[in-house]
């Protein structure tokens, strides 16, 4: 059984949008209406994040630095937190003896997730046979260069021990499927007002 992100990415392969090796800085109206369409049809997106075949899953100490994942999580001192996403999408830079540092797309508004996936793919590393494999980007680059400032409200501290869920990896083909859905689930704020404190923060940095 495949993945259900791996379906829609072939299903939007074969309907003529094939995904580029560098992502578009935006999407394409015709790529946007038909993600839009597919997020309508689904029942739960998050049923849609989530059912994907147990081989694909990552133990917490197989974290791969430059990949994708999905993973439920319950911050330490979420009392004190003005909001916080309970079901991330996180690039991880860097690990720590206790977790990991990363960015959680979810805290850019769609459009600007999209065209900040397709200003790191400059970063990625290739497999003669596979395509994309995963991104070479750490914080230094990051924070070194006003090209990435999107990365600002994303960049995310994870605590292993506050995982509340196997970890789902998000395969390279599947990364400009997995930007458009709306499967963030945050607590103390709607995801309009994240996204507002967002663009704020971009703009202001």
């Amino acid at each position: 059984m495949t993945s259900k992100l791996t379906e829609l990415a072939q299903q939007r392969q074969s309907e003529g949008l094939k995904m580029s090796s560098t992502l578009r800085p935006t999407p394409s109206r015709e790529s946007y209406k038909w993600f839009l369409q597919k997020i309508v049809d689904l029942r739960s997106p998050v049923k849609l994040a989530t059912g994907i075949k147990a081989e694909q899953y990552r133990k917490m100490n197989r974290f791969i630095i430059g990949n994708l994942y999905y993973f439920y999580y319950d911050p330490k001192g979420k009392d004190d937190l003005d909001y916080y996403d309970r079901f991330p999408l996180v690039l991880t830079l860097q690990k720590h003896t206790d977790g990991f540092m990363g960015l959680n797309l979810h805290y850019l508004p769609i459009q600007y997730r999209v065209a900040f996936l397709g200003k790191l793919m400059k970063y990625a590393i290739h497999d003669d046979e596979d395509g994309i494999k995963r991104l070479r980007i750490s914080y230094d680059i990051l924070s070194a260069s006003k090209t990435f400032k999107a990365f600002r409200p994303c960049i995310k501290r994870y605590l292993n021990s506050q995982i509340r869920s196997k970890i789902l990896a998000v395969q390279p083909n599947e990364w400009d499927v997995a930007t458009f859905l709306p499967v963030q689930q945050f607590k103390g704020a709607q995801a309009k007002a994240v996204w507002q404190d967002s663009v704020h923060e971009i703009r202001n940095s």
